[in-house]
């Protein structure tokens, strides 16, 4: 593999910026102008001390306490409420950031990080998940882009084609049910609300997402039905089911060869290559069917980014470190390299890491080079949307619904509408009175 080239660092006169001197222009990253500072930061990837290290050589003046948390969402809300106890960073799934926001966990960094600035580093669609109504309150690091990964084995035996369109998908599906009943062709979780919504975004589409002050939710519009009627369709056919991921039971049906594709985000290869090491070489990594191919489009499922706390006393060093963590191409590499995150969401790893990497062959899947796959996944993402700030109901009210369909009470089409009305309950009765239901910004 070809080793990222190896950047001499400049400062800047009167020490404005931090400049990457290449025959590629970088964007300049602000220097530091407060006082000397140990900041904190909770976060669940493995390795960021590689990029910790990194960036402490370059701002010597800050300096990084990295303490690895999990997904400990009670913890920020339980500390956002007391007044104390959160860190200067903290890291959030892009899904749970409104949230966050909306409870004043999170605050704004635009004194440092303007958008302008930002929008140097990140694609501007990804503005939809680190900020709300012009402030901005962090950076996004790991694309959730989503991909299929599929058994070759399984395919081949039973002559499957690697499907191109959702059409082509229904008829391996159903083929595959009518030859071994046994395996399921995929299955969709009860358990992850990430999933139905993700499938919607790749189809174009949305359920909610707010503008000018208002939140607005619509659950059933076109796309989105379209969506799930095609889902209904091949869950009453048998052809796909049900099932509730990242469980025991889970993980011995994908040990166990019943599962054909799986269905998720960018990180997943490397997930699963950790999780199932008993089927290495029998998986392979591909782009997700397109409703239009000549317009192909993708969603996201997961992905997180870096915020700045409301509690930090060092909001400046918290938003410059935020900053380089996320953007800096040396940062990319280790993130990838060390951190096992397959594609990251600034537009420097696309352009100026990804290609050191394309060459790169991947054993778990066969010997196949899986980076040109996941960045391509990741360039079809040209949109996005705000996530609502009550997702924990959101989820709760889903598998509800979802328990209904599985026990033969309702349809997948059925369960749609209620689940949207649950949700329009629940925030109205939480204090949401900006609510808009039925239809979507434009």
């Amino acid at each position: 593999m070809k080793k990222l080239v190896i950047f001499a660092v400049l400062l800047a006169l009167m020490g404005v910026f931090v400049v990457f001197a290449d025959s590629t222009t970088y964007p300049a990253y602000p220097a530091y102008t407060g006082p000397a500072a140990t900041i904190t930061m909770w976060a669940w990837t493995s390795n960021e001390n590689y990029s910790i290290d990194a960036f402490e050589k370059i701002y010597p003046n800050i300096h990084v306490v990295w303490s690895n948390f999990g997904v400990d969402y009670t913890k920020i809300l339980t500390s956002t409420a007391a007044g104390k106890g959160l860190p200067d960073v903290i890291m959030s799934e892009y899904t749970y950031a409104p949230q966050f926001i909306e409870y004043g966990s999170f605050q704004p960094i635009n004194k440092w990080i303007p958008e302008s600035l930002y929008l140097k580093f990140f694609p501007e669609y990804s503005l939809k998940w680190t900020s709300l109504d012009g402030k901005i309150y962090g950076t996004p690091q790991d694309s959730g882009a989503i991909v299929m990964l599929y058994r070759k084995d399984i395919f081949e035996k039973y002559g499957l084609t690697v499907p191109t369109t959702w059409q082509e998908f229904a008829q391996d599906a159903e083929k595959l049910h009518s030859e071994n009943p046994n395996i399921a062709f995929t299955t969709i979780p009860n358990n992850w609300v990430i999933w139905p919504v993700g499938m919607v975004w790749q189809a174009g589409g949305r359920m909610f997402d707010y503008a000018n002050g208002k939140w607005y939710v619509d659950f059933t519009n076109p796309t989105a039905m379209k969506v799930f009627d095609y889902w209904n369709k091949l869950l009453q056919e048998g052809a796909v089911k049900f099932d509730t991921w990242w469980t025991a039971d889970w993980y011995k049906e994908i040990d166990n060869g019943q599962l054909a594709v799986i269905i998720s985000g960018a990180w997943t290869p490397e997930w699963l290559s950790l999780n199932s090491p008993s089927t290495s070489g029998d998986w392979r990594v591909a782009l997700l069917p397109q409703w239009d191919p000549n317009n192909p489009h993708n969603g996201e499922m997961g992905g997180s980014g870096f915020y700045v706390s409301s509690q930090s006393k060092y909001p400046e060093a918290a938003a410059l470190f935020v900053l380089w963590l996320n953007s800096n191409p040396q940062s990319l590499e280790y993130l990838n390299q060390k951190s096992q995150l397959a594609a990251l969401v600034s537009n420097v790893f696309t352009t100026d890491v990804a290609p050191s990497l394309e060459n790169v062959e991947y054993p778990y899947f066969g010997g196949q080079k899986i980076v040109p796959v996941v960045v391509e996944a990741n360039d079809q993402v040209n949109t996005a949307f705000v996530w609502l700030p009550v997702m924990d109901y959101v989820q709760s009210s889903m598998q509800t619904e979802f328990q209904k369909v599985i026990d033969g009470k309702e349809s997948l089409v059925d369960a749609i509408p209620n689940w949207q009305n649950a949700v329009v309950a629940f925030m109205k009765k939480q204090g949401f009175n900006n609510l808009v239901v039925g239809q979507l910004p434009k």
